[in-house]
This record gives structure tokens, sequence and C-alpha cells, in this order.
């Protein structure tokens, strides 16, 4: 088993025991804490939304196929169906999450960007993260120094923006991580196969 798969897999039941244990504890005393911390950033609520704007699965999506095409025309068609099923199946399955801990929205503030689903854990920390990370690692790392820390400013703007929690974003950020390691070993795997 590869270092990439152990920390995938210690990360997706990282999401699940926090998932678990907010429904049998209830939230943390840390979520509206540092929810009402993250509330004083709401007098940008224009940055903070251009910022979740640019983290919708609609262009988390577009970056995914802009992307696979330009590894693709390098001939790293291999690498460009990774990144596309990796992010695709990782949106999938954030839904199925949402429904299975049913983690309803906070209300500790009016929601500065209308939302209808669930919580937990937060689709678009999860998207971000799997997206950018997965780039740094198929693509190269200089990607991670520019997309982490804007997957990691777009978690932090649904918890500003009032429609996540805390631990919903940091559950989005381990999901996505999860997922971006699991399609790094799939696409190392694959390679050291086509070499044996």
């Amino acid at each position: 088993m590869t270092r990439e798969l152990r920390a995938a897999l210690a990360l997706f039941a990282a999401v699940l025991a926090l998932g678990i244990g907010l429904e049998i504890g209830g939230a943390p005393a840390l979520d509206p804490w540092l929810s009402h911390v993250a509330a004083s950033g709401r007098t940008w609520s224009r940055f903070w939304l251009v910022l979740s704007h640019l983290g919708r699965g609609e262009i988390v999506a577009v970056i995914a196929l802009v992307a696979a095409g330009m590894m693709a025309l390098r001939r790293r068609g291999r690498d460009a169906l990774v990144l596309v099923l990796t992010v695709a199946v990782q949106m999938a399955t954030n839904p199925v999450l949402k429904l299975l801990f049913a983690r309803v929205r906070p209300d500790l503030y009016q929601h500065l960007d209308p939302v209808t689903d669930l919580s937990f854990p937060s689709g678009h920390s999860a998207q971000n993260a799997c997206l950018y990370l997965l780039l740094a690692l198929l693509v190269h790392t200089r990607i991670g120094w520019l997309g982490v820390p804007l997957a990691l400013l777009i978690g932090l703007s649904r918890v500003v923006l009032g429609v996540h929690w805390p631990t919903d974003v940091l559950a989005g950020w381990m999901e996505g991580a999860a997922f971006a390691l699991l399609g790094a070993h799939v696409s190392r795997t694959l390679a050291r196969n086509r070499k044996a």
C-alpha cells in the first residue's frame, strides 16, 4: 500500500469519524466560536462572495476539463482521465455524504449566499481541495502554491458567509485531499504497471 493510498484512507476515515462524532455529540463549542470570529470578515462580503463563486462546481468542472485537455495535448491522456474521473467521483460522493449525515446549515447569521442543501461536508471545500491538490500532484507542485491557498480561502469564505460550520469546511478539505491523494495513487500505479 502506497503512502498516498494510506493517507487517503486515513482522511476518509477522519471525515466519517468527524461526521459520526457530530451526530452523536452535536456541534462542538468551537464551531459557533470560530463562526463568530469569521463573521468579522462579513464587512468584506463582496470579496468572500467572489471567492465562493470561484469555488462553485461548474467552475471547478471547467478548470478540470481545461487542465485535462492541456494534459492530453502533452500526451498525458492517462493523467488527464484520472484528473477528470477523480474530480467527478468526488463531486458525486459529496451529496451522498451530505445525505448520510444530514447536518443542517448554521443559523447564526443571515446566509449571504443562497443555499438549499445540507451542510456536512462542505462541497465547495471538498471540490476545490480535490482539484488543486490533484493538479499539484499530477502536473507540478507550483500549482499547489497558488491553488491550495485558494482552496483554503474558498473554504473559509463559506464560514464567513454563514452557510457552513467550520467543521463542515474541515471535513470538506479532508474529503477533497483524500480524493486527490487517491487520484495520485491511481496515476502512479497505472504508470508503474505500464512500465512493467
